[in-house]
């Protein structure tokens, strides 16, 4: 009697260290949100070493399996947006808003009001130059961070790249905190920022049929108008793919950028042939 009690205990202790063991399905979940809802070699090799196993991510691959939009290309599956809805990537960048750096390369808010362009507006290139010289910075962290920085404040609504006119290229990216927000426009941004990230997973979706992996760029020359469709059209910030491309190579999405090199798109941004 006593050993079939004692049999028990070790057994529940077993059974609790594989539960243990295995990682929250929404945990998993969430980090593949920021690589964009795919799986393949390089997003499943970043996973394994955030600590999920290879078990956890069959297991979801399996589950997305079962799924008629799951999205099978080459060696990549894109999960449905029922298991996974793909987002602007929440980075952050060593490069704040508030950084001497920034601050120094952001102008005042009417700097180009004789251009009919009311709003702060900072240059990047100068950015990158000057965290090299401030931290000791080699040319590649600079750009990696600088690419970061535009993808956390895009995503946060800090800053933006909007001209409601092809013609009319912004003379750098806008700020839009503090004072800085205070434009006549800012109405439009904001409601073009809230179309942008509501459509989001279905805009990346649908364009990712224009773009053939590791050839093309992305977002494809159809994007705008499909963005146009599925706004109704209410978006009018022309450059929207500008910033959705920017956010895509902040969050890694892209294959072999550097600061040389534009690299190429990857899942979920494209297919392949």
């Amino acid at each position: 009697m006593n050993a079939k009690i004692a049999v028990i205990p070790v057994f529940m202790l077993i059974a609790g260290m594989g539960i243990a063991n295995a990682a929250p399905k929404q945990d998993l979940v969430d980090f593949f949100v920021e690589q964009g809802c795919a799986i393949g070699p390089l997003t499943r090799a970043v996973a394994r070493s955030a600590g999920f196993s290879n078990a956890d991510i069959d297991a979801l691959v399996a589950e997305a399996d079962d799924t008629a939009e799951t999205i099978r290309t080459g060696d990549w599956i894109v999960l449905p947006t029922s298991l996974c809805r793909i987002s602007p990537p929440d980075v952050r960048s060593e490069i704040r808003l508030d950084d001497p750096e920034v601050q120094a390369v952001t102008t005042s808010i009417d700097a180009y009001a004789e251009y009919d362009e009311i709003g702060c507006f900072l240059s990047g290139q100068e950015i990158t130059e000057r965290v090299q010289e401030t931290r000791g910075w080699g040319q590649e962290k600079a750009f990696r961070e600088y690419l970061r920085f535009l993808a956390e404040n895009l995503r946060s609504h800090d800053i933006t790249f909007y001209s409601d006119d092809m013609l009319k290229t912004p003379p750098g990216f806008q700020v839009l905190t503090g004072d800085c927000a205070d434009v006549p426009n800012i109405e439009d941004i904001r409601r073009s920022q809230v179309l942008r990230d509501q459509e989001f997973d279905t805009l990346v979706r649908a364009d990712s049929r224009e773009v053939v992996c590791l050839r093309d760029d992305a977002p494809s020359y159809r994007f705008m108008e499909l963005a146009e469709k599925l706004t109704g059209g209410e978006n009018s910030n022309v450059f929207m793919s500008f910033e959705v491309k920017l956010m895509a190579l902040g969050g890694g999405w892209f294959v072999g950028t550097s600061a040389t090199q534009k690299g190429a798109p990857r899942p979920p941004l494209c297919r392949f042939e």
